[in-house]
């Protein structure tokens, strides 16, 4: 079997036709096309990408795939700028966590500035995906787990980045190792960084 990327294996998993994604740190745009499978044309991606050349990238993948109806995308930060890869952010705009829009599906792959996003987020999306990376920041390496709970979420996916699912225990250990070591493997041959996606708990 094909082992897709761990993002990318949650929106399978959760993503549903109609949704409202929001995308923060767009990358290549394998994570924003596989959401717009997803919700089809009744549902919507909107993408937040920092780095210029990924920017323009990721507007050039969507035409040719014909998704520029479905999806947009901006140049801009959200939140913190911690380690922007994707080329220059230095003409990209910077919108404060607080004023992201309302989604359904909320997708955070932002090296580091999933925490300060966390902590200031006002909207209670039906789900948050989260890649995470605790060598770029201070807080301990569960802190997106327990952040994730006091929001009122509940886990239900776990993988490395490759997308091979890990149980709680090893994504404890995954987080705790990653922030020491970096790029680490567990036996089962997943790989850092961590993907955790979590749902509302509509009884809280």
């Amino acid at each position: 079997m094909q082992i897709r990327d761990g993002i990318i294996s949650a929106h399978m998993k959760l993503s549903q036709g109609g949704d409202r994604v929001v995308v923060i740190g767009g990358g290549d745009g394998r994570t924003a096309v596989a959401a717009a499978k997803q919700v089809g044309s009744n549902g919507s991606v909107l993408i937040f990408e920092g780095g210029d050349r990924s920017y323009r990238q990721i507007e050039h993948l969507l035409e040719s795939k014909g998704l520029s109806t479905t999806c947009s995308v901006h140049h801009a930060v959200v939140g913190p700028l911690i380690d922007v890869y994707g080329g220059d952010c230095q003409q990209a705009l910077s919108l404060p966590p607080e004023d992201l829009p309302l989604c359904d599906i909320l997708e955070l792959d932002c090296e580091g500035s999933e925490i300060e996003i966390l902590r200031r987020l006002c909207i209670r999306p039906r789900v948050i995906i989260v890649e995470i990376h605790p060598f770029l920041f201070p807080e301990e390496p569960e802190w997106v787990l327990n952040r994730l709970g006091e929001l009122g979420y509940r886990i239900v996916y776990r993988s490395g980045h490759d997308g091979i699912e890990i149980d709680h225990d090893e994504c404890l250990e995954f987080l705790s190792r990653s922030r020491i070591y970096g790029g680490i493997m567990l036996r089962n041959g997943a790989t850092t960084p961590v993907v955790v996606a979590a749902v509302l708990d509509q009884k809280r």
